[in-house]
C-alpha cells in the first residue's frame, strides 16, 4: 500500500501541529514556572481552535471561497437517522461502564455515585462547546479528504497517529492529568488510533454528520470526567478502557469492512 496525501492535507497536519505546538507552548512553560500563567489561558484557548483554524485554512486552499461554507454544512447534513445522536451521547457511556466492570472483575473497587450521572447532561453541552473545534478539522475535513484516496481504517489510522502528536503538550505539561491517566504517551497514542475508528465510522454512517462526532467526542470527556477523573480512578481503569476500545475497534472493522466503516459520507 502506498500513502499518497495531497498537499492539501499536508498543509493541514502541518499547520495544525504548528499551531497547536506554538499556541500550547506557554501552558507547558507556565507549568514548569518559565511563563506568566495568568497570560496562559488566551494561548490555550487559541491550541484548542487550532484544529478548526488549519482546517478552514486548508478548505481555502483546496476549495475556494466555498471552503468554509463545505465544513460547517456538515453540521446539518440529513438523511440518517437522528437516533444516531442518541448513540453518539449513550456509546461512549456504555464503553466507560464496561471498563469499570472489567475493572471490577479484576478486582477492582469501583464506588458509583448516582448523584454524579447529574453532572453529565451540563458537562456534555460544555464539553461540545470546546470539542467542536476539534472535529471542525479532524473529522470534519482531514477525514474526508483522506477518504479521496485511502479507505476508511487507513484514513482513521492516519488521523489517530497526527491527533495523537497534536496533544503532545497535554504530555509535557508538569503533572498532566493526561499523563497519569493514559499512563504514558505510547499508550495514549495507540488508545487514539483505535478510539479513531469509531468516530470514522459515526462519521460515516451519518454522512458525514460533525454534530453526530462532535456529540460523541464531548460524551467521551463528560463520561471520562465524571466516572474517571473525579473518581480518581483514571490511572487504574485506563488498561480495561483501552482493551474495551480496542473490542469496539475490532468489532467495527470486522462487521462494516475496513474500505467503508457503514458508508463513505459524501
Amino acid at each position: 500500500m502506498v500513502l499518497i496525501l495531497n498537499r492539501f492535507i499536508a498543509y493541514y497536519f502541518s499547520l495544525v501541529l504548528l499551531i497547536g505546538g506554538l499556541a500550547y507552548a506557554p501552558w507547558v512553560l507556565a507549568s514548569y514556572d518559565m511563563f506568566p500563567s495568568e497570560l496562559v489561558f488566551v494561548f490555550v484557548i487559541v491550541g484548542g481552535v487550532s484544529p478548526t483554524i488549519a482546517g478552514l485554512i486548508a478548505a481555502r486552499l483546496e476549495y475556494g471561497k466555498g471552503g468554509v461554507k463545505r465544513l460547517f454544512d456538515q453540521f446539518t447534513r440529513k438523511g440518517f437517522s437522528k437516533l444516531w445522536f442518541l448513540a453518539a451521547v449513550l456509546l461512549p457511556l456504555a464503553l466507560a461502564a464496561f471498563a469499570i466492570l472489567l475493572w471490577s472483575i479484576a478486582g477492582g473497587i469501583y464506588a458509583l455515585d448516582l448523584m454524579k450521572l447529574a453532572e453529565f447532561p451540563p458537562l456534555l453541552i460544555a464539553s461540545f462547546l470546546m470539542n467542536m473545534w476539534e472535529e471542525i478539522g479532524w473529522r470534519g475535513y482531514a477525514l474526508p479528504t483522506l477518504q479521496k484516496k485511502h479507505n476508511a481504517l487507513v484514513s482513521s489510522t492516519i488521523i489517530g497517529v497526527f491527533w495523537a502528536l497534536w496533544h503532545w503538550p497535554h504530555f509535557a505539561v508538569k503533572d498532566s492529568v493526561m499523563a497519569v491517566g493514559y499512563h504514558n504517551y505510547l499508550w495514549f497514542a495507540i488508545f487514539l488510533s483505535l478510539y479513531s475508528i469509531s468516530y470514522t465510522w459515526l462519521y460515516n454512517c451519518t454522512n458525514g454528520s460533525l454534530f453526530a462526532v462532535s456529540l460523541y467526542h464531548a460524551s467521551t470527556n463528560a463520561a471520562g470526567t465524571i466516572l474517571f477523573i473525579e473518581g480518581n480512578v483514571s490511572h487504574n481503569i485506563f488498561p480495561f478502557y483501552f482493551l474495551t476500545v480496542a473490542i469496539l475497534a475490532t468489532v467495527l472493522v470486522f462487521v462494516f469492512k475496513p474500505d467503508s466503516l457503514c458508508r463513505r459520507a459524501r
